[in-house]
């Protein structure tokens, strides 16, 4: 094969890279494809039992709600479970992970009604099951088309029969342990959804309301003897405000400070009123008028007993005056209105005062029969409010009226403003048991991320001392319970439970619908109480969150087991409200332990202004829309570089700097498997103790790259596994290692020593690379690995993560001699880039260095030191810096030659156009007298062929 004459091409005798591994991928193409193997493969059934029988990592998957395709916070949520799903299964981990979705509620329950009119309580349970089943279908199609292992065959769903029967056992199991009460209690209530809301249901948002200061007529002798010159025909009135005209009519009591200091002040001739002491100078500047103080009294020397005031509104209703340290004197007037069946706080006071709990108020917000005056019943709140203010203002009652703009309580499903309604509900006791301490112990055994996450966990349940459990809807899980018609005992015992959760189990919750109360309990059976015979079921359904929170008793389906300990949780910060409490409370409740041992918690997803994505708003961006524009691979990369304490940014900039970081990754390994086309890692790989010092280097930053990489999965650190990528591609590999190899790959014997040298390494490389971006570019990793994995059946995502082989011998690793070298190589390149850009050379190939080293200094003491265990591998210093330098000739002077010359960091440099000439063939300069101009190298391997 031996070639002469002038001018002749060696492009034959190179080896050149060769790959049907594209530079740009073609990701509509490319996804439909591999998605379309892991099919066929049944790769999610198999990722589900991989490892069956190793230690298992439990993932929780928080049911998403059925109810509509999903969006890019459901993609993000799910795409970060499914790295670390990924990742954990690739440790070696069974990692059992099935989705679930959330069926039962609200939402769903309206939605229906509203497609289907006049449906009866059984067809609309019928109709949600078949809404939410269509959608859970629409839902997993979405999630599969994002890369994400889970086994879709056999998902949980909260409406399934079993799940039903499981979480009215774990009721009943509350109930026989005393965690369990149903009373008559103000609660806060959606009007709108007409239901109850949990606490962690309400969200606060500015509004605008009134701001009224109604006079309460009292018997001004009862303050005669602290105003001797009160006239015996005054009128005199306590002054209340409030911010809630309509609560007026359900007013019980008036409320004062016992600790404050109250006066009496002139209004008009004959009209007097009671006020905080602290307070009147803010009442007398709104109303414009003389500050005129005629008595000042202390509350604690004032009896309230049997003293009344008249209602201002309800004719002939006269309510006590009560003192109570709930009322503050730091606004308002140190009175406060209170209407027990109309505030929470109201309620406390009502119990403990005897005081009627009174609420005439329906599911709807209008009024029910006892309200007074009896005209207003079946009017709305709005109307009642608007009648207060005029027949206020009418009776001369109105003393000032205007607004005020405050955080409000409304409803996290309508956004609406609540009231709050007195009515019977369920609820689980935080207080029985010590359960509240005991959950609130757990979070500190817990691993929460991101750092800080656990006070907000800690502060939503310490805030709470129960947890009310009931909703007013028909499609969900039913509370089992009887109700005497005639007393309104409550019969509910575990038994009866138990039994109707075994009829739930084989035909779902329609049959507590379906069967009648008489047909539930035994012939004859009557109330311990009253002894009445009749009954009638409880209509009421259980909080959502208590289905969704019980994923840890419901979802479990292995024989024997009644519960799980999931590893780890990870939702949206917002579930520290909902799901993670909900999870938490049941299962020290009911397990006497915390169903997870970590949390982890991300942000919304938001536009480039920071903007939460509504369609509203017309800033949102669907999973499908983005997985068309960037990628499969493109999206779960964005996911992962999110900071968990921040929210999702969405936007071009953003979206543009992850495309090129995958780029970046991906040509890397395009490069790398380019010059693997002549390569068997089984028959061509060369022993650590025989490879060049720079590919033992390079070994040696790989291995600290794959531990970076595995601490990172280990620590859910999702940011810094993108930053290890995207550095060592970048600057690792794409302008160090592999610049300063390519002349080998191209140029030396194929099959000779120092490029299967080269070659063992970039095999290496691939691997770990491939097997570690696996978890997070899956689609991509999937690519790699059927290309180069020549005699590998399995999928990618069924292999391990692989430590690349790092030898520990005489020529161990020395970060700092390669941080030394390193600054050589830094220095050289200044050099040739000044000589370059003075047109003196075009390429660094081109360039004779002259190089001399301080003596005595530590940079020559290194260069010593790697000049010994070069020779071991047969190599020379000159010939190691012109690989390392990538230049053509390196002379290396003694620096006692040198005088008056400037050292740099104890090194001198010299750069200089080679002599002789260009080898045709790999384009270093040398002094030859090859007849073709080929250098020693090339000559011996062209006329080898």
């Amino acid at each position: 094969m031996e070639q002469t004459g002038a001018g002749k091409s060696f492009k034959a005798t190179l080896n050149l890279p060769t790959t049907a591994f594209p530079i740009r991928a073609n990701h509509p193409i490319d996804d439909a494809k591999i998605l379309e193997e892991w099919q066929k493969a049944d790769l999610y059934r198999k990722s589900f039992d991989l490892h069956h029988g190793s230690p298992q990592f439990l993932l929780s998957d928080g049911p998403p709600y059925a109810n509509g395709p999903i969006h890019l916070g459901h993609a993000y949520n799910k795409i970060l479970k499914d790295i670390v799903a990924k990742s954990r299964r690739m440790m070696g981990f069974h990692v059992p992970c099935t989705p679930g979705w959330d069926c039962h509620g609200l939402p769903i329950e309206l939605k229906v009604a509203q497609e289907n009119k006049g449906l009866d309580r059984i067809g609309l349970q019928t109709a949600c099951r078949a809404y939410a089943e269509k959608w859970i279908g629409v839902q997993a199609d979405g999630f599969k088309k994002l890369g994400v292992l889970m086994n879709w065959h056999q998902p949980y769903k909260t409406m399934d029969f079993q799940y039903e029967a499981k979480v009215i056992r774990s009721f009943a199991d509350l109930v026989d342990r005393g965690y369990i009460e149903r009373k008559n209690k103000t609660v806060p209530w959606c009007y709108s959804c007409q239901t109850v809301l949990a606490t962690a249901e309400i969200e606060y948002a500015e509004r605008k309301d009134p701001s009224i200061y109604v006079l309460f007529r009292a018997d001004a002798a009862v303050f005669a003897r602290f105003c001797s010159t009160l006239p015996s025909d005054a009128e005199l009135f306590l002054i209340v405000w409030t911010t809630t005209p309509w609560t007026l009519t359900l007013n019980r009591a008036v409320l004062m400070s016992p600790t404050a200091s109250y006066v009496i002040i002139q209004l008009a001739e004959q009209r007097f009123g009671v006020i905080g002491a602290d307070l009147v100078d803010t009442l007398v500047d709104l109303l414009g008028i003389e500050k005129r103080v005629v008595a000042t009294f202390a509350a604690a020397d004032f009896s309230v007993d049997n003293l009344l005031v008249d209602s201002p509104v309800v004719p002939g209703l006269r309510v006590p005056v009560i003192k109570d340290l709930s009322v503050l004197v730091a606004e308002g007037t140190a009175f406060v209105q209170n209407a027990p069946g109309a505030g929470p706080e109201d309620y406390e006071v009502g119990v403990k005062n005897g005081l009627e709990i009174f609420c005439p108020v329906g599911p709807d917000g209008s009024m029910l029969d006892g309200i007074n005056p009896v005209f207003l019943k079946g009017q709305s709140i709005e109307q009642v409010q608007g009648w207060v203010l005029s027949s206020l203002h009418e009776n001369g009652l109105l003393l000032f009226k205007g607004s005020i703009k405050h955080s409000y309580p409304h409803c996290w499903r309508c956004r609406k403003g609540l009231i709050f309604r007195a009515t019977k509900q369920w609820f689980c006791s935080l207080t029985h048991n010590a359960l509240k301490e005991k959950a609130l112990a757990s979070i500190g055994h817990m691993l929460m991320l991101p750092e800080g996450s656990n006070n907000r966990l800690y502060a939503t349940i310490d805030a709470r001392y129960e947890w009310c459990l009931s909703r007013q809807r028909a499609w969900g899980t039913p509370i089992v319970a009887l109700l005497c018609k005639q007393c309104d005992y409550v019969y509910c015992s575990k038994a009866f439970v138990d039994a109707v959760a075994a009829l739930v189990e084989k035909h779902g919750i329609e049959v507590w619908t379906q069967l009648s109360a008489e047909s539930l309990v035994q012939q004859g059976f009557c109330c311990p109480v009253c002894q009445s015979h009749l009954f009638e079921k409880e209509q009421d359904i259980l909080d959502v969150w208590f289905d969704a929170g019980l994923t840890h008793v419901a979802s479990i389906s292995v024989p024997g087991k009644t519960h799980a300990t999931f590893d780890l949780y990870l939702e949206g910060k917002d579930q520290h409200r909902g799901y993670f409490q909900s999870a938490l409370l049941t299962g020290v409740a009911l397990h006497g332990e915390s169903p997870m041992r970590a949390i982890i918690t991300h942000g919304f997803t938001v536009d480039a202004l920071g903007k939460k994505m509504s369609k509203s708003l017309g800033n949102g961006v669907s999973p499908e829309e983005l997985v068309a524009k960037i990628g499969i691979d493109c999206v779960r990369l964005w996911a992962a570089t999110i900071d968990l304490s921040g929210e999702a940014v969405v936007s071009e900039v953003l979206l543009n700097n992850i495309s090129e970081v995958y780029r970046k990754i991906r040509n890397t390994c395009r490069f790398l498997l380019s010059n693997l086309y002549d390569f068997s890692f089984e028959t061509d790989a060369v022993l650590f103790d025989e490879l060049r010092m720079i590919d033992r280097y390079a070994l040696e930053m790989l291995d600290l790259f794959h531990k970076n990489v595995m601490a990172a999965y280990q620590t859910y650190n999702f940011t810094a596994l993108v930053h290890a990528f995207a550095d060592y591609c970048t600057v690792e590999l794409s302008s160090f290692y592999l610049d300063i190899i390519k002349d080998r790959l191209y140029t030396d014997q194929s099959n000779g020593l120092s490029r299967r040298s080269a070659q063992t390494v970039c095999y290496l490389i691939l691997d770990t690379l491939t097997r570690d971006m696996a978890p997070v570019l899956s689609v991509l990793a999937q690519q790699l690995a059927v290309l180069y994995q020549k005699n590998e059946a399995d999928s990618i995502h069924l292999q391990l993560f692989k430590a690349p082989f790092v030898a520990n011998n005489q020529l161990s690793f020395d970060k700092n001699q390669w941080d030394m070298l390193k600054t050589i190589r830094n220095t050289v390149l200044k050099e040739i880039e000044s000589i370059r850009q003075a047109g003196q050379v075009k390429h660094s190939l081109e360039v004779l260095l002259t190089i001399a080293f301080n003596s005595g200094s530590e940079l020559e003491s290194v260069v010593k030191k790697l000049q010994m265990n070069l020779v071991k591998t047969g190599q020379s210093l000159e010939a190691f810096l012109a690989e390392f330098c990538i230049v053509s000739q390196v002379e290396l002077i003694d620096s006692s030659s040198l005088v008056d010359v400037s050292w740099n960091n104890d090194l001198y440099v010299r750069v200089l156009h080679a002599s002789g000439t260009k080898c045709p063939r790999c384009w270093q300069w040398h002094v030859v007298e090859d007849q073709d101009g080929l250098c020693d190298r090339c000559s011996q391997i062209v006329r080898s062929l």
